[in-house]
């Protein structure tokens, strides 16, 4: 159970993280010139999207009981690394 409520509360953490890249990623975008922002505007609608489905994730591991706890968590990782590497390529990309 200890490693259950310690993958929660990183993933939490990281949750907090990922929120404030994508919110200086969206005010990048917003200074941008104006052709070029809708094109970051939608990059940025993606990563929301990404966000949401590993936000649901992870209250799909919250919620599962013990008994499925290794698949749900192996689903919420690739999640997580999905996200992980959208940012990434986004902070490349509004550099």
């Amino acid at each position: 159970m200890t490693e259950k409520k310690d993958f929660l509360e990183k993933q939490k953490a990281l949750f907090s993280d990922w929120t404030r890249q994508i919110d200086e990623l969206k005010l990048k975008a917003k200074k941008a010139q104006v052709d070029a922002s809708v094109k970051f505007d939608n990059y940025i609608d993606d990563l929301r999207v990404k966000y949401e489905e590993a936000l649901g994730k992870l209250e799909n591991t919250q919620n599962e009981g013990d008994s499925r706890w290794e698949e749900v968590k192996a689903a919420a990782d690739i999640a997580w690394e999905e996200l992980k590497q959208a940012i990434e390529k986004a902070k490349t990309i509004f550099r």
